[in-house]
């Protein structure tokens, strides 16, 4: 017999190979969710564009700009203009851009009244969204869009209830925590400190301390949702209380499977370090670019949804849902927990 170890990593990787089985048979899943990130987005293209082409008229800086980078020009728009505008400026530029927003979040910076607008929004269509691609996974078979939009509206509001308790925990940790580890631990651990490599170091330990912060918040709401949909649950006090049970004793599995999926998404980091166009491409170059952003993108939301997929195939399996019971209801949606009984 395999050790505690091999069996765990066994469970973890099986998890997600079907994890990657469940996003690939769901393609209109993927679709859809890449067509609503780029269409979301068209607003705000459409008022920066607005903006840089009153900026340039007629003006040589205008000609310029077609035929290649004018970074003076970038300088003084982004010293000039306000609100949506501030985010054009040179870290959006390929690899810089995936930098910046990381570094963003770990440094607890707030973003400008136009992004937090954006990313409210977002947040509202994921939440939707969420309810109906857990429940299309979990049952493993098509749902149509009828199916998927209902489970998505049932399963909205009581995951906005959820929200209200992320977005609580999540204000404690960049508000509270955040400022605990970054300036008073850090401040007390370097101020003797005379070797800029070892404040270095120190800040170092203190990202990965408030990151693995926000990966166990990250974890735990996630298998508050999975629990939320599998079992039909309609408190989402009691699926967050349950989620921390399942995690507690199931932490090899979940650890693994989390930092499996996590090795993913930073291979695709690195692989688009490398193909990121630069602010110098121009004409066939800027093209390709281009396409290769979107591919990015939609990569980026493969990896999304395959922790979804993944994370949801591991609480089936560990908690055997073709044979364990949650209480059924009148009315569609069913828990996808009944749908594999009465399916055996």
């Amino acid at each position: 017999m395999g050790s505690l170890s091999d069996i765990t990593m066994a469970t973890a990787l099986n998890a997600w190979k079907d994890g990657v089985q469940r996003v690939r048979k769901a393609p209109a899943i993927l679709i859809g969710a890449f067509a609503i990130t780029v269409f979301s987005t068209l607003p705000m293209a459409f008022v920066l564009h607005t903006s840089i082409a009153t900026h340039l008229g007629n003006s040589m800086a205008a000609v310029e700009a077609v035929e290649g980078f004018n970074l003076d020009w970038w300088q003084e728009f982004s010293t000039q203009t306000s609100s949506l505008s501030e985010t054009f400026s040179p870290s959006i530029i390929g690899f810089a851009a995936t930098l910046n927003n990381l570094s963003n979040i770990l440094d607890g910076q707030r973003e400008t009244p136009a992004i937090t607008w954006a990313l409210g929004i977002n947040f509202l269509i994921w939440t939707f969204l969420f309810g109906g691609i857990i429940d299309r996974y979990a049952r493993q078979h098509a749902t149509k869009a009828s199916g998927f939009f209902t489970a998505s509206g049932v399963f909205f509001f009581r995951f906005l209830r959820l929200a209200v308790i992320s977005l609580g925990v999540y204000w404690f940790l960049f508000s509270l925590v955040h400022g605990w580890i970054f300036n008073n631990w850090y401040s007390w651990a370097t101020h003797e400190v005379t070797v800029e490599r070892t404040a270095f170091f120190w800040r170092l330990i203190m990202y990965v301390i408030f990151g693995t912060l926000l990966i166990i918040a990250n974890i735990v709401f996630d298998y508050a949702k999975i629990r939320a949909v599998v079992e039909d649950r309609r408190s989402m006090l009691g699926a967050l209380l349950s989620a921390i049970r399942f995690i507690v004793r199931h932490p090899g599995p979940i650890i693994r499977l989390y930092l499996l999926n996590g090795a993913i998404f930073v291979c695709l980091i690195l692989l688009w370090s490398i193909i990121a166009p630069g602010a110098k491409d121009v004409n066939l170059t800027m093209w390709l670019g281009l396409i290769a952003a979107q591919m990015y993108v939609l990569a980026r939301l493969f990896v999304k949804l395959l922790f979804v997929a993944s994370q949801t195939s591991l609480f089936q399996a560990s908690l055997a849902h073709a044979h364990y019971t949650a209480k059924p209801v009148a009315k569609w949606p069913e828990s996808p927990a009944v749908t594999a009984i009465d399916n055996r």
